[in-house]
C-alpha cells in the first residue's frame, strides 16, 4: 500500500487521468478531498480529471460507433429491443441532442449517461458537436465533484471511521452468538451422550 501510494505521489496528475476515465464520480470527489488536505492542486488536478473523464467519453463514442448496432441487431431481441425502437431513439436523440448531451452530463444521467454516450455514437451524432457538449458538461459535473469532495470529504472519513467501528462492535456480536450456540449445542450432546 506504502508503494502505492508513493507512486500515485509522484505521479499525481497523469494517475488522476487514468483513474478518471476508468471511474470518474468517485476519483473526483476522492480528489476534493485530497485538495482540501494539501496533496493536490486545484487546477492541475480539475484539468486531469477532466481530460480522464473526455477520454472515457470519446471511448463510448467510439464503442456505439463501430459497435452498437451490430450488437442491437444481434441481440437486440433478448432485450425487447426492434429497429424501431432504435429509430424512434435515433430521431429523438438528433432533435435533442444538446439537451440530452449537456445534461446527461451534468446530472451524470441518473445512471443513464454511459446509454447516453453510446446513442450518440451509435446515432452518428457529429464528433466535433458531441466533445464540445460533453466538455461544456464536464466543466460542471467536474467542479460539482470536486465541491462536494472538498466540502463533505472530511464527513466521509468520520462516518467510514464511525461506521467501521460499528461494523467491528456488530461482527464481535454475530461471532460471540454463534459461539454461544455452539457451545449450547456441544453441551447438550455431551449430556445426551452421558446420559445413554
Amino acid at each position: 500500500m506504502a508503494a502505492v501510494i508513493a507512486l500515485f505521489l509522484q505521479y499525481k496528475y497523469p494517475a488522476l487521468v487514468a483513474l478518471s476515465f476508468i471511474e470518474g464520480p468517485y476519483i473526483m470527489m476522492l480528489s476534493g478531498l485530497l485538495i482540501k488536505l494539501g496533496v493536490l492542486t486545484l487546477i492541475p488536478a480539475f484539468i486531469a480529471l477532466s481530460i480522464g473523464d473526455l477520454l472515457a467519453d470519446t471511448a463510448w463514442y467510439y464503442v456505439g460507433h463501430y459497435f452498437g448496432n451490430q450488437f442491437v441487431h444481434r441481440f437486440g431481441k433478448f432485450f425487447d429491443i426492434t429497429k424501431e425502437n432504435i429509430e424512434s431513439v435515433k430521431r429523438i436523440f438528433l432533435t435533442h441532442k444538446r439537451k440530452i448531451l449537456v445534461g446527461s452530463k451534468v446530472t451524470a444521467g441518473f445512471g443513464l449517461s454511459l446509454a447516453t454516450l453510446v446513442t450518440a455514437g451509435m446515432v452518428r451524432a457529429p464528433f466535433g458537436e458531441y466533445l464540445l457538449l460533453n466538455f461544456i458538461g464536464q466543466f460542471v459535473w467536474t467542479a460539482v465533484m470536486l465541491a462536494v469532495g472538498y466540502l463533505f470529504g472530511n464527513l466521509y472519513l468520520v462516518i467510514d471511521s464511525v461506521l467501521g467501528k460499528m461494523f467491528l462492535v456488530g461482527l464481535a456480536f454475530v461471532v460471540l452468538y454463534l459461539l454461544l450456540r455452539l457451545f449450547r449445542r456441544l453441551g447438550r450432546k455431551a449430556k445426551e451422550s452421558l446420559s445413554e
